[in-house]
C-alpha cells in the first residue's frame, strides 16, 4: 500500500481501508458520478467514431458502434475511478466525512 503524504484534515475512520470497504462506502454522489461519466461517454464515443476522415474512409462509417463501447468502458472505468478516489479520501479523512463517522465511529 503507498503512503498518503497529507495529513488528514478531518477525522480518519480507517487509515488504509481495503477495497471493499471503499465500494461499500460508495454514497449517492459517488454512484452517480460513476453512472454520469458512463452515460455521458455513448454519445461522445458514438461521434468520435462515426465522423468521416479521408484516411479511413473505407471503415469510418462502421467504426460508431464500436468507438460508442469503448468510449463507454473508458468512461465507466474513469467514473469508478474517480467515485473509488471520493470514497477512500472520505474514509482517510481526506475529505468532508461526518456520515462515515456517524456510520462508522472513529478510529
Amino acid at each position: 500500500m503507498g503512503k498518503v503524504l497529507d495529513e488528514p484534515k478531518y477525522a480518519v475512520v480507517d487509515p488504509a481501508p481495503s477495497a471493499s470497504k471503499i465500494v461499500s462506502n460508495f454514497n449517492a454522489n459517488d454512484w452517480m458520478i460513476f453512472g454520469g461519466m458512463t452515460a455521458a461517454s455513448f454519445p461522445l464515443g458514438y461521434l468520435a467514431g462515426a465522423q468521416r476522415s479521408p484516411a479511413f474512409a473505407k471503415v469510418s462509417g462502421a467504426m460508431g458502434r464500436p468507438s460508442m463501447w469503448m468510449g463507454a468502458t473508458l468512461g465507466a472505468l474513469a467514473g469508478f475511478m474517480l467515485a473509488y478516489q471520493n470514497s477512500s479520501g472520505r474514509l482517510m479523512g481526506l475529505r468532508p466525512n461526518e456520515d462515515e463517522v456517524r456510520q462508522y465511529g472513529r478510529l
